[in-house]
C-alpha cells in the first residue's frame, strides 16, 4: 500500500496537475424549461511567466450535484471547446500595463436535468492550484484551491429560475496608485433583485491528493485562509480600502501595493425578500506599475506642392481624443478635434502646427511642426483664336505664379522646337489642323502643366467656271470650285452692273458685249478672310439677227392666192420660212394659198454665230368658190366616181343630197367629202348646200345632178 501512495505522488509530481496557475472562475446557469438548466462555468488561468509550468485548463470538469441535504446525486463533466486570450485594459488611458500580463480564460457549458420537488440543488466544481504568487492568502497559497458554486431553488417553491450573469469581464490588471472605478454590474433574466457585496473566495481541491476533486467535496465549503492584514472586507492594499456598491454593483479603489491579490465578489439575488442564489466571481487582482502610455505625434511635412492644403497624419500612440491649432494669427476657428484632419491655410506662408494628446488630462501630451504652404503652381498660356495660314508663325506666352528660377518646359509637337526655357515662344507649323501644345513648369520640386490646342485653318479660296459665250439674253452656268473650312459667304459681280450672293447664280447678259466677271468668297469663323478672283472678259454677249418680212398682198380672194413672200431681216446669213408646214431657204418667193383663211408666214433668222431672230407676218384669204358637177356615173370605171362640189373658202359648210321623192340620202360638213351613189338607183338628185366665207357672208346653193350608171 506504502509503495502505491509513492508511486501516485510520483505521478503528481511529474504531471501538470502540479500547475498553479488558476486565477478564479465563477458559475452560473439558465433556466430551459422542463426541469432542463444549462450550466456555465467560466474559468480564468494565468498565462504569464507566472505560470512557469504553461499548465493550460482542463480539457474537462467535473461538476458535483448535491440535493438540498448536501448528499452527491450526480456528477457531471464538461468539455472545453478552447481558451481565449483576454484584452489587457487599463481604466486609466494616460498608463499601459507592463506587456508580460496575460489572461485566458475557457467557458464550459452543459445541460443538467433535476428534478424539481426536491427542495433545491448546490452545483461545485473545485480544482487546485491558486497562483503561488498571491500575497493575501497565507503560507503557500497554492496549497488553498477553489470552489466556484451556485445554488438552484426548488421550482415548485420559488419558481423556475435563472441566475444574474456579470456583464464585463473582471479586470486583467490595476494600476499602482490609481484611483479607479470599476463596474461590476450583473444582469439577471428573470428580473429579480440583486445585491451585489464582497465575499470571500472558496477553498477546494488540495495539491496532495485531491488536485482535480472528481467528484468535488459536498457543502459547505470554506473560505480562504487570509495572509496577517488582509479579510474579507480587506482583499487587498487599498488606500482607502476596496469598497463594492450593494446597490450599483461599482468596484472602487486605490491600490497601494504590488502584487497579486485573490478576491471573490459576490452578487445575490432574491425573490419576494428571499434569498434564492448566490453567484460568486473568485478572480485574482494583478497590481503593477503602469507606465506613461500618451505620446503625441504628427508627421512632419513632406509635401511641399499641395498649395494652401494640409493634410496631417497622426502618430499618437496611447489618446483617444486630440486637439490641433494650426497656428494662423487672430483666428480662431484654426482648430480640429479630428484624429487626421485637414486644413486650408488662408495665405502663403509658414505656420507652427500643434497637436496635444488627450487634452486636459494630467499626461496630455503636445507635439508642434512647421508647416510652409504656398499657392498652388500654376501654369497655362491663352491660346489664339483659329489662325489662318498667313499668320503663322505665332507667339504663345505662358503666364502663372511661377518665379524666374522655374524650369520650363514647351511640347508643340513633333519636328518644331522653339525655345523650351523661354516663357514665350514663336512658333509654326506647316500642317492644317489641330496642334496639342503643353507648357510645363518645375519649380522647388512642385510641376504644373497646361495643355490646350491650336487651330490652323486654310484661307478660303475664290475659284468658279462658267460658260464663257452666247447669244443675248445670255444665261450663263456657273460652276462655283470655292473652298474653305468654315462656311462661306459669296459676292458675285457681273460687269454689267448685276450682282449674287448665291452660291450658284443665275444671271443673264441682256445686251451684247463683253463683260469681267469677279466672286469674292469671305468667311466669318475659324480663319476669318476673304479671296477675289476676277475674269476679265470672261463672258462675250453675242448680239442677235433682226428678223423682218414683208406678203403683198396680206389680203386677197381665193379667186386671185397668189401673195409675194419676202425678208427684209438684217445681219442674217440665213432665212427660214415657214407657210403651211412648208420651208423656204430663199429670202423671197410667191405663194398659192390652196383655200381662204388667215395664215401666219413664220420667219426665222439665223446670224454667222449662230444667234437667230424669229418674226411672222399675217395673211387673209377671203371670198368663196362652189362648183357643182351636173352628173357622175358610179359605175366602177374609177371614172366620175364621187359626185363632190368645188368648195374654197368655207368656214362653215354643209350639204344634202335628196332622192325625187325628198329623202335624204346623203350629208356631209367636210367639203372635201363627195357622195359616191352606192345602191343608189340613176335618176336626178337636188342637193342643197350653206357655207359662211371667213367673214360675215353666209351662202345657200340649190340645184340637181343626174346620177348615171
Amino acid at each position: 500500500m506504502r509503495s502505491a501512495w509513492l508511486s501516485i505522488l510520483f505521478l503528481c509530481c511529474t504531471m501538470p496537475c502540479w500547475a498553479t496557475h488558476i486565477l478564479g472562475g465563477e458559475m452560473y446557469y439558465t433556466y430551459l424549461g422542463n426541469d432542463n438548466y444549462q450550466v456555465t462555468l467560466r474559468l480564468y488561468r494565468d498565462c504569464g511567466p507566472d505560470n512557469t509550468n504553461n499548465a493550460s485548463l482542463d480539457l474537462t470538469a467535473a461538476i458535483g450535484i448535491f440535493n438540498s441535504a448536501g448528499v452527491l446525486i450526480n456528477t457531471v463533466s464538461f468539455i472545453l471547446p478552447s481558451e481565449t486570450t483576454m484584452p489587457v485594459v487599463v481604466d486609466n488611458p494616460c498608463l499601459t500595463a507592463p506587456p508580460s500580463i496575460c489572461t485566458r480564460q475557457g467557458i464550459y457549458t452543459g445541460t443538467i436535468h433535476l428534478p424539481s420537488g426536491t427542495g433545491g440543488y448546490t452545483l461545485a466544481y473545485q480544482r487546485c492550484c491558486r497562483s503561488p504568487a498571491l500575497v493575501n492568502l497565507l503560507n503557500n497559497p497554492s496549497q488553498q484551491g477553489m470552489t466556484c458554486t451556485v445554488q438552484i431553488p426548488d421550482i415548485s417553491i420559488s419558481g423556475p429560475n435563472s441566475t444574474p450573469v456579470f456583464d464585463d469581464d473582471p479586470p486583467m490588471v490595476l494600476c499602482l496608485n490609481q484611483t479607479m472605478a470599476l463596474e461590476q454590474l450583473a444582469t439577471d433574466p428573470d428580473g429579480d433583485s440583486l445585491a451585489y457585496a464582497l465575499c470571500a473566495p472558496l477553498q477546494g481541491g488540495d495539491n496532495l491528493f485531491n488536485i482535480m476533486p472528481n467528484p468535488p467535496a459536498a457543502p459547505p465549503y470554506m473560505p480562504v485562509v487570509w495572509a496577517p492584514g488582509f479579510s474579507e472586507l480587506n482583499q487587498l492594499s487599498s488606500s482607502p480600502p476596496m469598497a463594492f456598491g450593494s446597490s450599483n454593483g461599482l468596484l472602487t479603489l486605490h491600490p497601494t501595493s504590488i502584487g497579486n491579490f485573490a478576491v471573490s465578489i459576490c452578487v445575490k439575488e432574491y425573490r419576494n425578500g428571499v434569498l434564492i442564489s448566490t453567484v460568486i466571481r473568485d478572480f485574482r487582482f494583478l497590481v503593477v506599475a503602469c507606465a506613461q502610455a500618451i505620446t503625441s505625434a504628427f508627421a512632419e511635412q513632406d509635401d511641399f506642392c499641395n498649395g494652401l492644403h494640409a493634410q496631417l497624419q497622426n502618430q499618437s500612440t496611447g489618446a483617444d481624443f486630440y486637439h490641433w491649432d494650426f497656428g494662423v494669427p487672430g483666428m480662431a476657428a484654426d482648430t480640429s478635434n479630428e484624429v487626421n484632419p485637414a486644413f486650408t491655410f488662408p495665405a502663403d506662408g509658414s505656420y507652427s502646427i500643434s497637436l496635444v494628446a488627450n487634452p486636459g488630462w494630467p499626461c496630455a501630451d503636445t507635439s508642434t511642426h512647421v508647416w510652409t504652404v504656398n499657392e498652388p503652381l500654376q501654369v497655362s498660356f491663352a491660346a489664339p483664336p483659329v489662325l489662318c495660314t498667313d499668320q503663322l508663325p505665332t507667339t504663345l506666352t505662358a503666364t502663372g505664379n511661377f518665379g524666374p528660377a522655374a524650369n520650363l518646359h514647351w511640347d508643340v509637337g513633333a519636328g518644331v522646337a522653339p525655345d523650351v526655357q523661354s516663357p514665350s515662344i514663336t512658333v509654326g507649323w506647316s500642317t492644317l489642323g489641330s496642334h496639342a501644345v503643353t507648357i510645363a513648369a518645375e519649380e522647388n520640386g512642385c510641376i504644373a502643366a497646361f495643355t490646350d490646342t491650336v487651330l490652323i485653318f486654310p484661307l478660303p479660296s475664290a475659284l468658279f467656271t462658267m460658260d464663257t459665250s452666247g447669244c443675248r439674253p445670255f444665261s450663263p452656268a456657273f460652276n462655283n470650285l470655292s473652298a474653305a473650312w468654315t462656311p462661306m459667304q459669296f459676292l458675285w459681280q457681273f460687269g454689267d452692273g448685276g450682282t449674287a450672293s448665291d452660291s450658284i447664280p443665275q444671271h443673264a447678259y441682256t445686251d451684247p458685249g463683253v463683260y469681267d466677271v469677279s466672286l469674292t468668297v469671305s468667311t466669318d469663323a475659324g480663319c476669318i478672310a476673304s479671296d477675289t478672283l476676277t475674269l476679265p472678259g470672261a463672258v462675250t454677249a453675242w448680239p442677235l439677227p433682226t428678223a423682218m418680212a414683208t406678203a403683198v398682198p396680206p389680203v386677197t380672194s381665193v379667186l386671185v392666192p397668189d401673195v409675194a413672200i419676202e425678208s427684209r431681216s438684217t445681219d442674217a446669213e440665213h432665212v427660214d420660212f415657214l407657210v403651211e408646214g412648208t420651208h423656204y431657204d430663199t429670202s423671197s418667193f410667191v405663194y398659192t394659198f390652196s383655200d381662204a383663211g388667215w395664215y401666219t408666214v413664220l420667219l426665222t433668222v439665223t446670224s454667222g454665230l449662230g444667234c437667230t431672230d424669229t418674226t411672222s407676218v399675217r395673211v387673209f384669204i377671203g371670198d368663196h368658190l362652189f362648183f357643182a358637177p351636173t352628173a357622175f356615173s358610179p359605175d366602177g370605171d374609177d371614172l366620175n366616181e364621187v359626185w363632190k362640189p368645188s368648195v374654197k373658202g368655207a368656214r362653215e359648210y354643209r350639204l344634202d343630197i335628196f332622192d325625187r321623192w325628198g329623202r335624204t340620202v346623203f350629208s356631209t360638213t367636210d367639203p372635201a367629202q363627195g357622195w359616191n351613189g352606192k345602191d343608189a338607183v340613176p335618176g336626178v338628185y337636188a342637193y342643197k348646200a350653206w357655207l359662211t366665207e371667213y367673214g360675215p357672208l353666209e351662202k345657200e346653193y340649190n340645184g340637181s345632178f343626174v346620177l348615171i350608171k
